[in-house]
């Protein structure tokens, strides 16, 4: 079961929604959140090109955004811990110094997954677009990375990408271990351009489901479409609660191709990914 989420935080809307998906699974799985916030003092402080005597001046600059980013932090663990507290959740907050990716990476190896915005804004004072930290976490956490849409809708039901790959070979036991299906239906997908290759591998899916008494659907699709195309259509059309796929693979090859069908469908999913590699 899952008994630790951390949910990583930048104060922005879509932290404040990774923050809410958070504490509805809290609520819903009996599970403790740790809220995390990073201040990013390496960023903020990192060596710039200055005038002759301006040395001081860039001190003093530095001084003042570690403060200002520090107060940051510091608000909205606070209004995490508040959020948490009024809908009886159990959480702790944490504060890290250091480079974001590499903090949530460190801590996720004392929870279960981890939940972030689908936009990161870690950088805080200096930082005016989203991030690098959601793909630097994708690419190297230890644990499941639950992405969360800003506006995402609620739905019901589960959907699994399932593809090639031993990724999502793992990704599907780590989510059904964790009991994050709970009692829905999970559909389990696959796309292929004859049915010889994809109804072997959504056998095997199935019957994995079947021996941990996980409601479940096999559904193979035949078709020579983009397989990013094919996911991001049946999630619009099912509206599942939460999407499932394999982050990336570790075979140069499967690596290019899981990345761009990853990269394609988190940055069209209008639900939740629970992403594994």
């Amino acid at each position: 079961m899952i008994r630790r989420l951390l949910v990583a935080m930048d104060g922005s809307p879509h932290g404040e929604a990774a923050a809410g998906l958070a504490i509805g699974w809290a609520q819903r799985f009996g599970s403790q959140l740790v809220g995390l916030g990073v201040l990013d003092e390496p960023t903020i402080t990192r060596p710039q090109p200055v005038s002759f005597g301006a040395t001081s001046f860039k001190r003093e600059r530095d001084e003042t955004l570690l403060a200002r980013a520090h107060d940051r932090v510091r608000e909205f663990l606070e209004l995490f811990r508040d959020r948490c507290e009024a809908a009886s959740v159990p959480c702790a907050i944490v504060e890290d110094v250091g480079m974001p990716h590499e903090q949530i990476v460190l801590e996720t190896t004392a929870c279960d997954a981890v939940v972030l915005g689908k936009e990161t804004h870690f950088h805080l004072e200096t930082q005016d677009t989203p991030d690098e930290t959601l793909s630097r976490v994708l690419r190297r956490s230890p644990r499941p990375v639950i992405i969360v849409p800003r506006d995402s809708t609620d739905g019901e039901g589960v959907l699994v990408a399932y593809g090639y790959g031993q990724e999502i070979v793992r990704t599907l036991q780590t989510f059904t271990l964790l009991g994050l299906a709970g009692a829905e239906m999970v559909v389990v997908l696959s796309v292929a351009p004859d049915g010889a290759t994809v109804a072997p591998r959504l056998r095997r899916a199935g019957e994995y489901l079947a021996a941990h008494g996980v409601s479940h659907r096999l559904r193979p699709v035949i078709s020579d479409a983009q397989p990013a195309e094919v996911i991001l259509e049946e999630v619009r059309r099912r509206r599942p609660r939460l999407l499932v796929m394999g982050a990336h693979g570790h075979h140069p090859v499967r690596e290019l191709f899981f990345t761009s069908v990853t990269r394609a469908v988190l940055k069209e999913a209008p639900v939740p990914v629970f992403a594994g590699s």
